[in-house]
């Protein structure tokens, strides 16, 4: 048995990025997420739970719940500050310091129920921007078929955000 990264005593193989299915769960990143941490090792600060619903390209695209809905846009917002605090040591001035963080990463927050995602300096396109739903069940697909996201292994990252499922229970012959 594989015990989950945060101590959780469940088996954890069936959400291995080789083993995720459409309709099944699994634990996804953007491929841009892998960044080294101290001791140099590629790890994910944070992978989030969701359902696998379409491939696109090649690439995942999932529903998630609320709460893993807005830890995407919180790890976005920090992605953000991150680069805005690499830009401001580099004595890039205010102006140009929002104009190249704009021009590099979304902006991302909630409006209500709904997601408000704004590439329009990404992409340099007025109509770049994407109100982002969620269906009938409450579950959002945040940049899905946009954003390169794909499944990870969950002891790949430093953090979880959303609950893996229970398997499903083994029905009695």
């Amino acid at each position: 048995m594989v015990l989950h990264p945060d101590g959780d005593d469940r088996d954890l193989r069936r959400v291995y990025p080789d083993r995720v299915r459409l309709g099944g769960p699994g634990v996804f990143a953007g491929d841009w997420a892998w960044t080294p941490n101290a001791d140099g090792d590629l790890r994910i600060s944070v992978g989030f739970v969701g359902v696998l619903v379409d491939l696109w390209n090649g690439w995942a695209v999932f529903t998630c719940t609320r709460q893993v809905a807005e830890a995407i846009v919180a790890d976005q917002n920090t992605a953000r500050d991150r680069y805005r605090q690499q830009l401001a040591a580099d004595d890039v001035p205010g102006e140009r310091l929002d104009r190249m963080v704009d021009e590099a990463l979304a902006r991302l927050w909630f409006d209500g129920d709904v997601i408000v995602a704004d590439e329009t300096r990404v992409h340099d396109d007025p109509d770049a921007m994407e109100r982002i739903q969620p269906d009938a069940q409450g579950r959002y697909v945040v940049m899905g078929r946009a954003w390169t996201w794909t499944a990870v292994h969950p002891y790949d990252c430093d953090r979880i955000a959303g609950r893996i499922p229970d398997p499903p229970a083994e029905s009695a012959l």
